[in-house]
């Protein structure tokens, strides 16, 4: 598994590539004067043709790159997808078109489009947040603004086994040590590793960050996953809090991503309450779960606390200041 310690990836340039632009031929919508919306061919390959509407969707995907032109950034596009039309005329030729895998792939594509275009006008409606929602939601998460910190933590890992969570539960219950639980694993054979690092408060799922922001330093938290369990140890915490003002932005953007998210479950469900949906083997309802299906997280105590619903907000608190 991903270990809680990984380092964030943040603010990585992407470079313009085939992978890059095959993605970007299925976007809805391009950028510049839509009003004009231009069909003039910008190249031809063959008997095929690319019109500088496709560039300018494939254009809107793609990071701005600092110290290159809008024209430069334009060529580098169409190049691409000369190279990207080059290989499809190929693969028609070779009948890949028609391999079952390749088929699969398309149906997918098209059938994720063709979603896109009936919930996009859904959400496209939903109105931005008002500044008393704003400020409710900075008041209500002190642990990610006014009281945010960041954690000077140790993790132990362990593969997960039948009964093991239970038993490093009650050690951690009895105040026992990361390194004693470490020793008394090792006694019987159990393999398990401890490492250190530092997380600020956005980059721990909301329900863990509630759970260590309580914890006094030495106390640990039992986090088990499907395969692994982790016990996290806060060894010191440093304040740094972020203002409301500088909040508001990356709450309003989380607010809205919550409103949308909310609309398309309303409309997911009365989807699935119209239709007919019937599930088959193991998916019939009450069919026997699989055995790695194990609870998000637990804390010392056994409790699983609540997850959170919403989208996530660590992305965009990242940086802040």
């Amino acid at each position: 598994m991903t270990n809680l310690f990984c380092n964030s990836i943040m603010n990585k340039r992407v470079n313009v590539t085939l992978a890059s632009i095959l993605m970007a031929t299925t976007v809805l919508s391009g950028c510049g004067d839509k009003a004009k919306a231009s069909t003039q061919v910008a190249a031809r390959i063959n008997e095929s043709e690319i019109t500088i509407t496709q560039v300018n969707a494939a254009l809107s995907t793609i990071p701005v790159t600092p110290g290159k032109t809008i024209d430069d950034a334009k060529r580098e596009v169409l190049e691409n997808l000369i190279v990207q039309n080059l290989a499809d005329q190929q693969a028609v030729k070779m009948k890949l078109d028609r391999k079952p895998e390749v088929m699969q792939s398309i149906e997918s594509a098209k059938n994720t489009i063709l979603a896109r275009a009936y919930m996009d006008p859904i959400i496209s409606g939903i109105s931005k947040p008002t500044q008393e929602e704003v400020h409710k939601f900075y008041v209500e998460h002190p642990e990610l603004f006014s009281n945010r910190q960041i954690f000077n933590m140790r993790e132990l890992e362990v593969e997960s086994k039948p009964d093991l969570a239970a038993s490093i539960r009650e050690m951690a219950g009895k105040g026992e040590s990361l390194d004693a639980i470490a020793a008394s694993l090792k006694s019987k054979n159990i393999t398990s590793t401890i490492q250190s690092g530092v997380k600020s408060a956005e980059q721990l799922p909301l329900e863990m960050l509630t759970k260590l922001s309580q914890l006094t330093a030495g106390k640990l938290l039992v986090v088990e996953l499907s395969k692994s369990i982790s016990v996290l140890q806060v060894v010191s915490t440093k304040a740094e809090p972020v203002g409301e003002s500088v909040a508001t932005p990356v709450i309003q953007g989380y607010l809205n991503n919550s409103s949308k998210k909310e609309a398309l479950d309303k409309e997911i469900k009365a989807l699935k309450t119209a239709a007919k949906i019937e599930y088959f083997g193991e998916f019939q309802p009450g069919a026997k779960a699989t055995a790695d299906a194990k609870p998000a997280t637990a804390d010392s105590t056994g409790k699983s606390p609540e997850l959170s619903s919403g989208p996530d907000i660590s992305k965009g608190i990242a940086g802040l200041k």
